[in-house]
């Protein structure tokens, strides 16, 4: 039996939207390849308190390679023992360049800025000529954009490729395919029934996306303080926070209809039926509502981590930028305005109407590698 060619997905704690398994299924569903998963616990044997593994305690990755202390060369030199490898071939190269053999990959896909970093770093130390394509799951080109000496790189908009040939890289080497993130085509009847067996409300539903404990505290109190005018879905990752967002949501009596969410496998299907969207920066979430004709409002995350990316939406006026919880409100009713959510919606959809995770997968699939 004939062996199918291998693509090998590289990823890390800093993913975002579960982008390393959407790509997958869309490569699976393509029938031609088999994929696998290399997550940090496959290829990763940073020390727990080397600089590096302090570094990359900040969720986002992005500051890793920005910092000033560390050039992103230098963060990239450490074995587990959290010394100097210099030259040498580390653990984590060699664990990369051993999967490498193992599988015999077209191509290693690095979905997070770390991934693609420590691949090139194994490419280069262990000689391997596999090549190194990079997807980056946002909407800018941020720092270490073209540092990593990728072989190719998977953007979501034009302006991105043309940063990235502004600082070097030749155009054949850049891919507008824009995000694989799909989402369910709803005409307003099947959305009506989906509601109601849902068991929301017919007023309009607000999707509730915040990762901050305590900004999501507040907003769902924000929401809840608006009665029945519209109803709310609360999602939460964390189960110790459920009782005190029900707890807000009791301060009303219930009204409105607030349903707290934590089962991550109805995420997607209470977001299908919602008509407006509360998130923090997600480019999964923020891509599934363009796609769907949702509007979106995106709160800025404390410190402004991931705030080029959001100014850039709100610019293209794809999404509305809450800087405040308070504006959060004002926005909802702006957009609860006919014209105003049908025009975020219109914008998106146009956005996004010649990319999905199939067309990605299509690309992958019958890859070539540009001339170098």
């Amino acid at each position: 039996m004939e062996r199918k060619p291998v693509i090998v997905i590289m990823t890390s704690r800093g993913e975002f939207g579960g982008v390393s398994e959407a790509l997958a299924q869309a490569v699976r569903r393509e029938g031609t390849h088999n994929v696998v998963i290399l997550d940090e616990s496959k290829y990763d044997s940073r020390a727990r308190f080397s600089r590096l593994d302090k570094l990359m305690q900040i969720s986002d990755e992005y500051r890793m390679v920005a910092d000033k202390r560390m050039t992103a060369k230098e963060a990239f030199r450490y074995d587990r023992e959290g010394e100097r490898s210099g030259g040498r071939m580390g653990r984590r190269s060699r664990r990369i360049a051993n999967a490498v053999k193992r599988y015999r990959p077209e191509f290693l896909l690095a979905v997070t800025p770390y991934a693609c970093a420590v691949a090139a770093e194994a490419k280069r130390k262990a000689g391997f000529g596999t090549s190194v394509i990079y997807m980056m799951n946002g909407f800018v080109v941020h720092g270490e954009g073209a540092v990593h000496d990728a072989d190719c790189y998977i953007v979501e908009n034009g302006d991105m490729k043309a940063e990235l040939v502004q600082r070097g890289v030749p155009s054949r080497k850049v891919m507008v395919l824009g995000l694989p993130f799909d989402a369910p085509d709803l005409t307003p009847i099947e959305k009506e029934a989906k509601k109601q067996e849902l068991g929301l409300p017919r007023t309009p539903t607000v999707f509730l996306n915040e990762r901050g404990k305590r900004e999501r505290a507040e907003l769902l109190r924000l929401l809840t303080d608006q009665g029945n005018i519209l109803n709310t879905v609360c999602y939460t990752g964390d189960p110790a926070s459920v009782a005190s967002l029900r707890a807000i949501s009791d301060e009303e009596g219930g009204v409105g209809g607030t349903v707290i969410l934590t089962k991550e496998e109805l995420f997607d299907e209470y977001l299908s039926v919602s008509d407006i969207a509360v998130t923090s920066y997600d480019p999964s979430v923020i891509y599934k509502c363009m796609k769907s004709g949702k509007a979106v409002i995106v709160c800025e995350s404390e410190g402004g981590r991931h705030s080029a990316d959001a100014e850039y939406l709100e610019g293209e006026g794809l999404v509305l930028l809450a800087r405040r919880p308070i504006d959060t409100v004002a926005l909802i009713y702006k957009l609860m305005q006919t014209a105003t959510a049908a025009r975020f919606a219109e914008a998106g959809e146009k956005r996004t109407e010649m990319f999905s995770a199939a067309n990605t997968a299509s690309y992958l699939t019958g890859w070539i590698a540009p001339n170098a």
